[in-house]
């Protein structure tokens, strides 16, 4: 007995053996092809393929549990896929189309493609029951009520039984299923809470086990915090925002990698909305995570650095550039005023209709120490010239000539344009995109000391 016991000891306490996966990718048009993990913020390449004779790549990747990786020439066209059962995984595609490319012969990745079937199925479903239910409501037809709400409690009966089966046959499978089973609020709630907003904040992640160390290696666990995060952001005004979060974050282990995958998911669908909330969770990362993962946390900092300028009173970036005949103008010399930074372009039909409303404030102001900086997002300076004196616009001008690319735009995080940011005599932002009524509005405020 005593042998016995010490074999079974010694045979749990050994690590894991890894599982090898086999890949072999048949991809036409690629040179290289590199296995990638997903980090919290990018696709880092990990391995390497070998590619034979036959143009043919492939690996033996090999992982203690059964995790996900991806699969492809550079990490803007990967595709998706489970390893570690010790299988065969045969991929069949194009480059620069990988994301689509087809993935046979191994049972897992079979099993994840039919359950994302199952969550599609489920959201249809759930949104045509929702649709009737309201229109029962509407015609207060309370038959039609109880047969919708009855219909919505097998739904989610449904969504617990593919939550029992996935516990007990796939554990990297369920916790997928933990990430994306959201139960209706109608028949959920039960006076729990005081409105749907609250439930659905205090109830979405009902299923989930935070201690679980299996979320740090989870894409889903970005992706799933991503998806409730952008739902929020219709929901929740201002920074209020950040503060829902953070009690949400709180869930996971402190300075673990899977609160650092929840909330660099919630950090993505801010940034994605220029939602006012996500600066705070930017620096919310960088000071939890700045130590351990440096690399990711720059480039978070890095987008989050735009997302200032839609935040009122931070201070605005400094930035000088060329005017049309070539001299420097900076941002910073015009400290003291009140300024319009004006992102616009010749091209742009929007803004050159708004360009006379511009001039008539700017005639209203500019003696009372109101200035505009103009920074053009066109290409060719003759164009941009031209316009300039077209549309008589007297204030300051500059661009680099690098059209969306321009190095200002970047910094002030500008997708479209006509977008403007108004800045305070200390150079600190009043607004952003106030044009028309609004921005005549708001320089009167100013102007008359109201």
């Amino acid at each position: 007995m005593k042998t016995i016991s010490y074999l079974f000891f010694l045979l749990f306490s050994l690590p894991l053996s890894a599982q090898t996966t086999t890949i072999s990718v048949e991809a036409t048009g690629c040179k290289t092809i590199n296995l990638y993990a997903f980090d919290g913020v990018t696709f880092e390449a990990i391995d390497a393929f070998t590619k034979g004779e036959d143009g043919n790549f492939t690996l033996d990747a090999a992982v203690e549990t059964p995790a996900f990786r991806y699969v492809g020439s550079q990490p803007s066209d990967v595709l998706p896929v489970i390893i570690g059962e010790g299988e065969t995984l045969n991929i069949t595609g194009t480059c620069g189309k990988l994301r689509s490319a087809k993935a046979t012969d191994s049972p897992i990745n079979q099993r994840y493609r039919d359950l994302k079937l199952k969550f599609q199925a489920h959201n249809q479903e759930f949104k045509k029951t929702m649709r009737t239910y309201q229109q029962a409501v509407a015609g207060k037809d309370s038959v039609a009520i109880a047969a919708q709400k009855e219909g919505l409690v097998k739904l989610d009966d449904t969504k617990r039984a593919l939550l029992e089966q996935t516990k007990t046959d796939d554990p990297l499978l369920h916790r997928v299923v933990t990430l994306n089973t959201y139960l209706n609020y109608l028949n959920e709630n039960k006076g729990r809470f005081k409105n749907e907003l609250d439930y659905f904040v205090n109830t979405y992640f009902q299923f989930v086990d935070f201690q679980d160390e299996g979320y740090g290696d989870l894409p889903w666990t970005y992706e799933g915090n991503r998806n409730f995060a952008n739902t929020l952001t219709g929901a929740v005004p201002g920074a209020q925002l950040a503060d829902v979060l953070q009690a949400v974050y709180k869930n996971w282990p402190e300075a673990s990698r899977a609160k650092f995958f929840a909330m660099s998911g919630g950090f993505a669908a801010l940034a994605a909305k220029k939602h006012p909330a996500t600066v705070q969770i930017a620096d919310d990362i960088e000071a939890q995570y700045k130590a351990k993962y440096p690399r990711q946390v720059a480039q978070i900092a890095a987008q989050a650095a735009t997302m200032r300028t839609f935040s009122v009173g931070v201070e605005a970036p400094l930035f000088a550039g060329p005017n049309p005949e070539g001299e420097e103008i900076s941002l910073e010399s015009l400290r003291g005023k009140v300024v319009l930074i004006d992102f616009w372009a010749s091209w742009c039909g929007p803004c050159r209709r708004e360009n006379p409303n511009v001039v008539k404030l700017y005639e209203a102001y500019k003696n009372k120490g109101f200035e505009i900086l103009a920074v053009s997002l066109d290409k060719t300076k003759d164009r941009w010239v031209k316009a300039i004196a077209a549309d008589k616009l007297t204030w300051l001008h500059i661009s680099d000539l690098k059209g969306w690319k321009s190095k200002y735009a970047q910094q002030y995080g500008v997708s479209s344009i006509p977008q403007t940011v108004l800045l305070d005599r200390e150079g600190k932002i009043l607004a952003r995109n106030l044009r028309g009524s609004a921005l005549e509005a708001k320089l009167a405020s100013i102007f008359s000391g109201k």
